[in-house]
């Protein structure tokens, strides 16, 4: 298994920001892995170290999730906080140029990379996202918000998550625990709480989205662009990513079989579909 530093930047407004360098050969544009809004680095434990047998990879923890700071102004959780993160982040490190992977938050803040600095986006790709969500998709969303979201043990929360995914996404028990480990944590009290900032409840609450983000996605016809969708996802369905590739003609596509949102990206179809996506980027 390939190793990884555990190292830290400091943002402009002051926070500490967790990330992971996994050193693979040099002479390729690197990968910089970007997890959902539920998600940190460790969701990429499988799939970075096997990226990295063939160039670097970084992943990196948002501000208020796993190791990084919380923010003192919850109003700061914001696509575009996130998107000058990210551009803070790789300007830190010297890095002109990157292929993003992005899971629902982080293929939203590819996007608005894309919409305000195209340069640094050499290919992408975009795990269950697109540039609008689903309407089946935002409904149970909303409707889960109301559920608990503290649990007694780990397999508490598994299997709430396991009640609360769409209809046919297909996880082994074994799987759903996977999951929560790595996006859950449990307090000293001994509660299993979201790796993340509590506050970001309120962000849900509250946030004013754009209808969409079509303006964005057009700034990405000029990389390459893969989109894997979980075969029964409700945040990225058929009809957004058919029109994806109506708008962007040469846009790859891989459907994984019994994947709701978002697939794990270690099956057999999307490690396959990223390993030939990656192996024509220089």
């Amino acid at each position: 298994m390939t190793g990884f530093g555990e190292k830290t930047f400091r943002t402009r407004d002051g926070l500490s920001l967790y990330y992971r360098d996994y050193n693979g050969p040099v002479g390729k544009t690197p990968i910089l892995c970007l997890s959902g809004t539920g998600g940190n680095s460790k969701v990429y434990d499988d799939l970075a170290p096997h990226i990295a047998q063939t160039r670097r990879v970084l992943t990196m923890d948002w501000r208020g999730h796993g190791r990084s700071d919380r923010d003192p102004d919850w109003q700061h959780y914001h696509y575009n906080v996130d998107r000058d993160d990210v551009i803070e982040f790789l300007a830190f490190l010297g890095v002109s140029k990157i292929v993003t992977v992005g899971t629902s938050l982080g293929g939203i803040v590819t996007m608005h990379i894309a919409g305000y600095k195209p340069d640094l986006l050499a290919g992408s790709v975009m795990n269950d996202v697109g540039p609008v969500i689903g309407e089946a998709g935002r409904l149970r969303l909303h409707d889960n918000m109301g559920k608990p979201m503290v649990f007694d043990s780990f397999e508490d929360a598994a299997q709430a998550q396991k009640e609360r995914a769409e209809v046919g996404f297909a996880f082994t028990d074994a799987e759903w625990l996977l999951r929560v480990h790595r996006i859950y944590a449990q307090d000293p009290d001994g509660k299993v709480k979201a790796n993340m900032d509590p506050m970001y409840g309120r962000v849900f609450r509250e946030r004013k989205r754009l209808p969409d983000y079509w303006h964005f996605f057009e700034n990405m016809k000029a990389i390459p662009v893969l989109a894997i969708r979980g075969a029964v996802s409700d945040i990225l369905d058929q009809a957004t990513l058919d029109e994806m590739k109506r708008r962007k003609p040469d846009l790859k596509t891989t459907i994984v079989p019994g994947r709701g949102h978002c697939p794990m990206l270690t099956e057999p179809q999307a490690l396959a579909a990223i390993d030939s996506f990656l192996a024509a980027i220089a």
